[in-house]
Order: C-alpha cells, then structure tokens, then sequence
C-alpha cells in the first residue's frame, strides 16, 4: 500500500503538489484489480496507516482547511500535499543589488537553489569581465572557462564528464557576451599549388580524398572540375572544422564542391554545410553522385543513420538540376529500404579508367 502511494504521488507530483485522498484510493483500487485485492491488501485500515507513516517521514502533510473524509475509524482530511523542502534565498540582497546594473539574476531569484557560494564566485568573475568588455580581446572557450571559472573544460566537459554547465544561460548570456569563441581543429587539405585558392572540393572520406588528391597530382581532373584545394571533411566534423576556410582562402570568392556518400549522414553533411555556411558558394558535385548510382551495383547496408525527409528532398532538388530524373527512384529507394552507397566506388584507379589512362 505504502509503494502504491509513494507511485501515484510520484506521478502526481509533476503536475501538482496537492491531491485528494478519494483520488488517490481510487488509484489504489484500481491497481490492486478492483475492491476485491484492496481488502486482500489491508483495505483502507492500510491505507490509512500508510497515509501517516508518509506523515511521519515528512512526505505529505494534510491541508488544514480541507474537510475531513468523515470515516468512523481512522478519518482523514480528504486533501493533503506533498512537502516540499523550500530553499530560502542565500545571497545578500545588497549584493544582488551591486551586480543588477549589469548583470540579471531574476533565475537566481525565482529559484534559490541555484544560490551557492561557488556560483556566486562566477557570477563576480563574469560581473568583473563584463565590466571591461570593451577593452578585452577574443579567446578561446577553454582559456576564457579557465579565466572565469578556473576550469579550461567548465562549459565542454569538467571532471565530472558534466556538459554545458548552466551558469550563462541562468544569467541569459551566450558565449559571444564573455568573448568566448568555440574552435574546432582545423581540417586536413591539399593544396595542388596556387597562392590563390579559388575551387575547393570537400570529400567526406579519408581514402576517396587521397584518391583524389593522388588523380589531380597526375594531371586528371574531377569530374571536369581541376580543384585547386581538397579537403578532408572527416564525417560530421567539417561542420565545425569548415569556419578555418579563411586560414586558406577567401570566403567570398571560393567555389566548394562537396561529394560524399550517398546516405542519410553524407545528405545531412552537405545540408548542414550550406546552412551554416550560407555565406560560401557550396555546391553539390553533382557528376560524381550521378557516377557512384551508375556503377553500384549491389545493396550496401545503412545502419542506425538518423533520416531527416529535408535533406532527402534538398538532395533530390539539387540533383534534377543536372538532368539526374533517371535516378531520383533510385535514390529513394535507398532512402526507404535503409541502403547507401559509399564513394569509395570511385578509386584512382576507377578515375584513370574514366580518362583512359588506363
């Protein structure tokens, strides 16, 4: 009886802190399989006990106003409500005071919990830097997170393996307010030796760029595309290794082709690349696609890959525009059967055959 209560009271304490005792021995009831199994459990005389045992642990307390349950033996308020422990507020109002003119804590004091001694520390650090904005200079998350809160990993990972601990967003600042800047490593490129890149190729794959880096050092173009730069995007990590782009090139004149696999992951690569870099001219390369539908000719599997219907259709929108109708049914057949084609179809040597070099 004592475990019943402790669920519905668990289940009802996310909505409310008050309840009604008629509702709470109905539950009972109900999940006892009816009248029968609640007296075989101790009927309400156990229900009662367990009610002030709860009481007594200072879980539930009656509500002093309800009317009583009127039973002969054993009666009861008919509403009660949990406890809650309520945490009074721990910071100087003088203090709070001192920091608003910059800073807002009105989470701090809607919810006093968050009231400690060692957020108060980061709270004066962040109070002090923000003072100064203006004359301070850009750095990293790590080193501003060591400056701020004498941990380099206090808003990546701390010892804990904690993530994105919740200071700034308390205070409703973002990572641009303290200076921080989130730096991903830099992405592994050739240059075939221009001082000016101006065509850039993104392969997804570690093999199919060294295939590629190998046919344009022999004189082969890609796809009629003679790429003055390649880039190993490693998977997802070229979302955030891209933003180095202007350590080689400038933003605004280069022309990207990206080729990766035909899967849920290589669609959402190349999705999430032109919305994030909306600014560069990124573009499918669209032959080589049309090139890996032609000559696979066996099913590949597509594990766990997480589908997103967008990017099948941006892929298919994108791909129409080079005359690829004949193989949109083909695509979403693969789309729909968990089936992809990986670009490692297309090898230096299978390059060399394309231009007869072999």
């Amino acid at each position: 009886m004592y475990n019943l209560i402790k669920i519905f009271l668990d289940i009802k304490g996310k909505k409310n802190k008050k309840f009604d005792i008629v509702e709470l021995e109905n539950f009972i009831i109900n999940r006892c399989g009816g009248q029968s199994g609640y007296y075989s459990q101790g009927g309400y005389e156990a229900f009662y006990d367990a009610m002030q045992n709860l009481k007594a642990e200072g879980k539930i307390k009656e509500v002093k106003t309800s009317d009583s349950n009127k039973r002969y033996k054993f009666p009861m308020k008919i509403r009660w409500s949990l406890v809650t422990n309520e945490v009074k507020q721990q910071w100087l109002d003088e203090d709070i005071i001192m920091v608003s003119d910059i800073l807002d804590l009105k989470t701090y004091l809607r919810y006093p919990k968050y009231q400690t001694k060692e957020e108060w520390k980061y709270i004066l650090n962040i109070y002090s830097f923000l003072k100064e904005n203006d004359k301070r200079q850009w750095a990293s998350v790590e080193e501003r997170c060591l400056e701020l809160f004498e941990d380099e990993k206090f808003l990546t990972e701390n010892e804990d393996g904690k993530k994105n601990n919740k200071v700034l967003k308390r205070l409703g600042l973002k990572l641009e307010d303290i200076k921080a800047k989130q730096y991903g490593e830099q992405f592994i490129y050739w240059n075939r030796g221009v001082s000016n890149i101006k065509t850039i190729i993104i392969l997804e794959n570690h093999s199919t760029f060294f295939s590629f880096k190998k046919a344009v050092q022999s004189g082969i173009d890609i796809f009629g595309i003679e790429p003055d730069a390649l880039i190993f995007g490693y998977g997802n990590k070229i979302l955030s290794s891209f933003s180095f782009i202007d350590e080689i090139a400038d933003p605004s004149t280069i022309k990207v082709y990206y080729f990766g696999d035909i899967d849920p992951v290589g669609f959402s690569i190349y999705v999430g690349l032109r919305e994030k870099y909306s600014n560069i001219d990124i573009n499918l390369l669209a032959p080589a696609y049309i090139e890996l539908l032609k000559i696979c000719n066996k099913d590949y599997s597509c594990k766990d890959h997480v589908k997103k219907q967008k990017h099948l259709d941006l892929m298919l929108k994108e791909l129409r525009q080079f005359s690829c109708e004949t193989y949109q049914d083909r695509i979403k057949r693969l789309w729909e059967l968990k089936l992809r084609i990986p670009q490692e179809l297309i090898t230096y040597e299978y390059l060399l055959k394309m231009k007869g070099a072999i």
